[in-house]
C-alpha cells in the first residue's frame, strides 16, 4: 500500500491567543449572579469564561466580571461587548434582553483593569 503524504497545517501554531469579549451573559442564582463571558479570537477560536459575582447587584456583577476578565493578561479587549440577560430573568417583571448601561459598566472596568495590568507589567 502506498504511503500518503501527511500535509502539516499552512498557518504556524500560535503559543498564545490574543482573546477578546464578544458577549457577556447574566444569569441570576440565588443571591449571587453567575457571569458568562463569551470570548473570541483572530483565529475564530471561542471561549467561555464563567464567575460567580458575590452580589446580587447588577452593575457589581458586571464589574466584577470585567475585572476577572482583564486579569487574565491575554484578553486585550472588550469594546463592542454585549451585555445580555438569560432568558431566566428576562421573562420574568425585569425585561431585561440587551442593557446598554451595564456594558458602559463592564467595558469602563474591563479598561481600568487592563490599564493597570499594563502599568504592572512595565
Amino acid at each position: 500500500m502506498a504511503r500518503r503524504k501527511y500535509r502539516q497545517e499552512t498557518r504556524p501554531i500560535r503559543a498564545t491567543s490574543m482573546w477578546r469579549v464578544d458577549q457577556v451573559f447574566l444569569n441570576l442564582s440565588g443571591q449571587r449572579i453567575e457571569v458568562t463571558c463569551s470570548l473570541v479570537n483572530d483565529d475564530g477560536g471561542l471561549r467561555n469564561d464563567m464567575t460567580i459575582a458575590p452580589t446580587r447587584d447588577p452593575r457589581e456583577a458586571v464589574e466584577f466580571a470585567a475585572r476577572y476578565i482583564a486579569g487574565k493578561g491575554n484578553v486585550y479587549r472588550a469594546y463592542g461587548a454585549r451585555v445580555r440577560w438569560t432568558k431566566l430573568l428576562a421573562t420574568d417583571d425585569i425585561d431585561l434582553v440587551r442593557d446598554r448601561v451595564l456594558e458602559e459598566a463592564f467595558l469602563d472596568a474591563f479598561e481600568d483593569t487592563l490599564a493597570e495590568v499594563r502599568d504592572r507589567m512595565r
